[in-house]
């Protein structure tokens, strides 16, 4: 079922982002849900943000910026996933969002890039949090 913003993934991807669920309990990969898998890609950007601050806490300043395009990439991807024709105001809103997580996160240069990924974090612990909801009140 695609409700409109639910990520339209193929198996290997499923499979692939719920190894971090098998691998860490005893959770059936046919039990992970859409809502699931996005909540672990947010959580796994959530993950990236936080190296990234200690990297630059460190001076490895290369490290961190791996680590934000990893981010980037992973937001890009929820992003793409939306399907705007069928979302409605969600999906809307959810994409005007993650282009702008996207716009800080590409000119976090330019900012003070503790300051821009506390921001960015800050935005997305909030979808997480909503996901984290829906999958909870979700029964498949």
């Amino acid at each position: 079922m695609n409700d409109g913003f639910l990520p339209l993934l193929d198996e290997e991807i499923i499979m692939t982002m719920s190894a971090t669920v098998v691998n860490n309990q005893t959770t059936d990969i046919e039990s992970v849900t859409p809502y699931q898998v996005i909540t672990l890609l947010l959580s796994g950007a959530l993950e990236r943000i936080d190296q990234a601050i200690t990297n630059i806490g460190d001076g490895e300043i290369d490290a961190a910026a791996l680590l934000v395009q990893k981010t980037m990439a992973i937001v890009a991807g929820l992003r793409e996933s939306l399907d705007l024709s069928q979302g409605g105001d969600i999906a809307v809103n959810l994409d005007a969002l993650y282009e702008y997580i996207l716009a800080r996160l590409e000119g976090i240069g330019t900012d003070e890039p503790i300051v821009t990924l506390n921001e960015v974090k800050s935005l997305l612990q909030e979808v997480h949090a909503g996901w984290e909801g829906i999958s909870d009140s979700v029964k498949y």
